[in-house]
Order: structure tokens, then C-alpha cells, then sequence
């Protein structure tokens, strides 16, 4: 059962995502309008310890959200839930086309691995360079 302290929406991202997203109405009827007059978005992930500030223009996140989606690796056809943890903080988790959440690794961690075995130079760029685990 989702904690009501930490109200929480999901959006898929479709064609066009990386421009911005819209926020749902009724979340930002409830959570946001009226609530506060700040206009910056503090958003974290686990693919980093990085928060990022991205800007609300109406019912829209734009400014800083192409960053943050990109440092990601985020993709059409993901899913991101936004949990609000208070004051304009909110933690994305990203879930893949398959609807499991995605795992982020460290890259210098799988190119370790492919060194360690037999994979030609091929595998092993393809291994290091991936950021995420679905």
C-alpha cells in the first residue's frame, strides 16, 4: 500500500519525452498547485548521487529535464514513478518496457568482468559502456 506522505505518479515516456513531460492533473491539483511557489524540482535516482534541478513551467517539467533523462538513460517506452519525499524533492524510478525496474551498474565494474574473461574487444566496449540492467 503506497504511503500517503509520500504521494507519488507515473508517466510513460513517449516520443518527444526528452522536451519535457507533463505533469498529471490530478497530482498537481493536489500536491503542487497552491502548495508552494517554488518552481524547481529537485529529482534523484539510484543511478547516481547526483540531484538534479529541473524547472516547472505550468503543469510542465522542462528546463534541466533533457539533462536528467540523459544521465539516465532514459528511453521511450520506460515507465518513471515520481515519489514526493517534501519539499520539491522527488525520487524517479525508472522501470523498463518490461515493467521491472531498472538496475544501474557501474561501468568500470561489468568492463572488470568482460577483462576477466574471454570476450573480444566487441563485448567488452558493448559491456562498459552500458549503464543499465533491466
Amino acid at each position: 500500500m503506497a504511503n500517503p506522505h509520500e504521494p507519488h505518479f507515473l508517466k510513460p515516456l513517449l516520443p518527444g519525452f526528452h522536451s519535457g513531460i507533463t505533469i498529471p492533473l490530478g497530482f498537481f491539483s493536489k500536491h503542487i498547485e497552491r502548495k508552494t511557489n517554488q518552481k524547481t524540482w529537485k529529482l534523484r535516482s539510484d543511478a547516481s548521487d547526483k540531484i538534479w534541478e529541473v524547472i516547472q513551467e505550468g503543469m510542465r517539467l522542462t528546463g534541466g529535464w533533457k539533462d536528467f533523462a540523459t544521465a539516465n538513460d532514459l528511453r521511450i517506452g520506460d515507465i518513471v514513478i515520481f515519489k514526493h519525499e517534501g519539499d520539491m524533492v522527488f525520487h524517479v524510478t525508472p522501470f523498463g518496457p518490461s515493467c521491472c525496474e531498472i538496475q544501474y551498474t557501474d561501468p568500470d565494474i561489468n568492463k572488470e568482468e568482460a577483462d576477466a574473461g574471454d570476450a573480444d574487444e566487441n563485448e567488452i566496449t558493448h559491456i562498459a559502456s552500458s549503464s543499465r540492467m533491466i
